[in-house]
């Protein structure tokens, strides 16, 4: 049943009630088998100043940079609806149900579901278009633990990094909010700035740079590699891969992920990593 929304689907467009569709963002919803990630930039994001990144910038400036959407985890899914479990979420909010009825139009697929705007209920249909039609091997991974080799500092920060065919998203949360959190209305400086420790990256995994960024919460990460760290490595240990670099501070850090699914012969089919066991 949920081998037919499997790959890169692109939101053509959103109408809410009874107003006409618009499209106000470059959306993707990059669905595996059973994991997903979804990454939501707006057209009108801003340009960074030369040689910045969001952490170099004040409160001010960097709540333009704030405006973007992402989630992952996995879906529950019939052949009539489908249901994202959101266990990352840029903008958490554990009571929200994410979900619509779906029904095909062609080879698009039509969501229709309510949110609440103003304190009222709302109907929208969604429009997503399939972008990818051989989509190849998957693998999903889901990270187990950030270690600072240096410190012998462990964190378990929370990231979803999938892939489906040529195309990815990687998402990476290190905020730390609590189970219950919920996204604040208003955010004092402190808080956009802790609301800001996200990362969401979607690309492609071909030609001479593979996993090269296309689209970043973060434009300065735009035409860049996730291997473009000092001193790069990866390795697979078990069931284990094992991401090392150097951070700016010097320190050596890893990323252990964990795969949540996986298909074929991932080396030899271009995934750009080491088989397992080397």
């Amino acid at each position: 049943m949920l081998a037919k929304y499997i790959g890169l689907w692109k939101r053509e467009s959103i109408q809410v009630a009874d107003a006409e569709p618009y499209e106000d963002s470059i959306v993707f919803w990059l669905q595996a088998e059973k994991y997903f990630a979804d990454i939501r930039i707006p057209l009108t994001q801003p340009t960074l100043p030369p040689h910045k990144t969001l952490s170099d910038l004040e409160p001010t400036e960097l709540f333009k940079f704030s405006q973007f959407n992402a989630f992952a985890g996995t879906i529950d899914a019939t052949e009539h609806w489908i249901r994202w479990n959101r266990a990352i979420d840029f903008k958490p909010d554990p009571s929200r149900v994410d979900q619509g009825s779906i029904h095909f139009e062609g080879e698009n697929l039509i969501e229709i579901g309510e949110f609440e705007l103003e304190d009222e209920i709302q109907q929208y249909l969604e429009v997503w278009v399939p972008q990818s039609h051989n989509i190849g091997d998957r693998l999903v991974l889901e990270l187990a633990q950030e270690l600072n080799a240096t410190t012998q500092t462990v964190t378990h920060p929370k990231a979803l990094w999938v892939t489906v065919g040529e195309d990815f998203i990687r998402v990476y949360d290190d905020r730390f909010y609590p189970a219950n959190f919920v996204t604040p209305s208003e955010l004092s400086d402190a808080a956009l700035q802790q609301l800001m420790q996200f990362q969401v990256d979607y690309g492609k995994r071909q030609g001479e740079a593979p996993w090269q960024i296309a689209l970043s919460n973060d434009p300065s990460r735009v035409g860049m590699t996730l291997q473009s760290k000092a001193n790069y490595q990866a390795q697979w240990l078990d069931d284990l891969f094992i991401e090392s670099w150097v951070a700016t501070t010097g320190e050596t850090l890893e990323h252990h992920w964990h795969v949540r699914e996986s298909t074929g012969d991932l080396e030899s089919n271009g995934l750009a990593f080491p088989a397992r066991g080397q």
